[in-house]
């Protein structure tokens, strides 16, 4: 798909913001060319850009950029529950420094699972796809997706599974998945290993606060299927038990 000037200029903006959410640090115009892979004189205008709009500063002694405090101010209204962006992303954190793997929050998006938060750790046994925030993966056919799914009813699952293999040209096993499914509802953690990508798994569970939406939100962990067959136990009693450890810092909802 070929973007417009406009939007093409648009999803670069969020590229950045995204960018600097990962390193948590200043960068400099030539780290962030590099690492996008723009020309120079294209980051150095959409850096000014976003410097005049307030939500990056250049420093003026190391010429680094760094995101200002309108970001969070700007976002502080969206919560998941009693949880902000801000608790969301560490957790994220502490799920990857746990396990040593690439731990990711997720919510729905349509008949795909949305990456919101992504915590890389080295890949170690497969080829990493190196996923960001905005990344999908097909509902029925990750960890993730069987969490999510595990609050639905078998026939909405039946009917999710057959507009994705039609949407997919893909054929999905209703079988094979409600078997995960049903045993996400069971263990209170869903996994598995080589479903979608050969050589590659993954383990969910899903969190005590929802979205704005009312939707899940799921906390994952993906390494290689080998790695997922022998550990997804471990892993699992991992997740979970920092999912409610997470919930019990939170603060309690305020009356209406």
């Amino acid at each position: 798909m070929t973007l417009t000037p406009t939007v093409k200029s648009a999803a670069r903006s969020l590229q950045v913001l995204e960018y600097f959410e990962q390193i948590q640090r200043p960068a400099a115009l030539r780290e962030v060319s590099q690492t996008m892979g723009w020309p120079a004189s294209s980051a150095s205008l959409l850096l000014r850009t976003l410097c005049e709009m307030g939500y990056l500063n250049r420093d003026p002694v190391t010429h680094e950029f760094a995101p200002t405090m309108r970001l969070p101010l700007l976002g502080g209204w969206i919560r998941a529950g009693r949880a902000d962006g801000h608790a969301l992303s560490q957790l994220v954190n502490r799920a990857r420094e746990a396990t040593g793997l690439t731990a990711v929050l997720s919510s729905r998006h349509g008949l795909d699972v949305q990456y919101i938060y992504v915590s890389r750790a080295i890949a170690q046994g497969f080829a990493s796809r190196r996923p960001s925030a905005g990344t999908l993966r097909p509902v029925c056919l990750c960890a993730a997706g069987y969490m999510i799914l595990a609050s639905e009813s078998d026939e909405r699952i039946a009917l999710i599974a057959r507009h994705a293999a039609a949407v997919l040209q893909r054929k999905i096993e209703l079988a094979e998945l409600m078997e995960g499914v049903n045993a996400a509802r069971e263990a209170g953690y869903a996994w598995q290993a080589g479903v979608n990508t050969p050589g590659v798994g993954d383990i969910a569970v899903r969190l005590l606060e929802d979205d704005p939406f009312g939707h899940p939100l799921v906390l994952s962990v993906a390494a290689a299927a080998g790695v997922i067959r022998e550990r997804y136990d471990e892993l699992g009693s991992t997740l979970r038990e920092l999912v409610n450890q997470f919930s019990a810092t939170l603060q309690p909802a305020l009356a209406p």
